[in-house]
C-alpha cells in the first residue's frame, strides 16, 4: 500500500491494486469512502467484485459459517455487518434444518446470481429447497411467519412479493410445423 499526496494537501491511500486482498481493497474502500453503502454490484479497479465479497461476509455470518479468526480481521479493518447499522439476523444452531436450507439458498444465489429458487429445486444431497422456500415465502405472505425468521429470508434477496414470471412464462413461437399426415402449417403457434 502506498500514500499519495492530493494538490490539496490531503492523503490518499492507494493500493497496488493487482496485489490487493479482499481485506485491503474493502479496508482501502472504507477510507475514501467512511460513510458511503458498498453497493452488491460494486467492483474494484482491479476487476474484483467487492461489493458481492462484502455480501457473501455478511451472509456467512449471519449463518454462522463464518470463521472466528476471519471474524476478527474483518472486526479490525471496521466491516459494516449491515449498511444501516441494524444487527443482522442471525439463525440459531438448534435449527438445524432451516440453516441447511439458507445455506442452499445463497449457494444457489452465488451460482444463478439471485435468490429465484424454482419450486422444484433439489440440491445434490437430496433436499428439497425449492418446496421449503415455497412453503417459507407462503407463511410469509400470511403474516404466518415470525419475525425471526423472516430476517434471513430478507438477508438472502427474498421478500414475499410476488416473483417475476420470466422463465416460468409460456413463450409462444411462430413456426413451420409438420401435422401427423406428414402436412406443413406455417403460422402454427407452438408452446415452448
Amino acid at each position: 500500500m502506498t500514500t499519495q499526496t492530493t494538490c490539496d494537501g490531503s492523503r490518499n491511500d492507494a493500493i497496488t491494486v493487482r496485489a490487493a486482498t479482499p481485506l485491503q481493497l474493502y479496508a482501502a474502500f472504507r477510507r475514501q469512502h467512511p460513510h458511503t453503502a458498498i453497493p452488491a454490484d460494486y467492483v474494484a479497479d482491479n476487476g474484483f467484485q467487492l461489493g458481492r465479497w462484502q455480501d457473501r461476509q455478511r451472509i456467512a455470518y449471519m449463518l454462522g459459517t463464518l470463521p472466528p479468526q476471519r471474524i476478527a480481521q474483518l472486526n479490525s479493518i471496521g466491516f459494516g455487518w449491515s449498511d444501516d447499522d441494524a444487527p443482522l439476523p442471525s439463525v440459531p444452531p438448534r435449527d438445524s434444518k432451516r440453516r441447511r436450507m439458507l445455506i442452499e439458498i445463497a449457494a444457489y444465489r452465488e451460482e444463478h446470481g439471485n435468490a429465484l429458487v424454482p419450486a422444484n429445486y433439489v440440491t445434490a444431497d437430496g433436499e428439497q429447497v425449492g418446496q421449503w422456500l415455497y412453503r417459507a415465502v407462503k407463511k410469509w405472505r400470511a403474516d404466518a411467519l415470525p419475525d425471526d425468521e423472516r430476517g434471513p429470508l430478507a438477508a438472502l434477496g427474498i421478500s414475499p412479493s410476488p416473483r417475476p414470471r420470466g422463465p416460468r412464462t409460456v413463450a409462444h413461437h411462430t413456426r413451420t410445423a409438420v401435422n401427423p399426415h406428414g402436412q406443413r402449417s406455417t403460422g402454427a403457434r407452438i408452446w415452448a
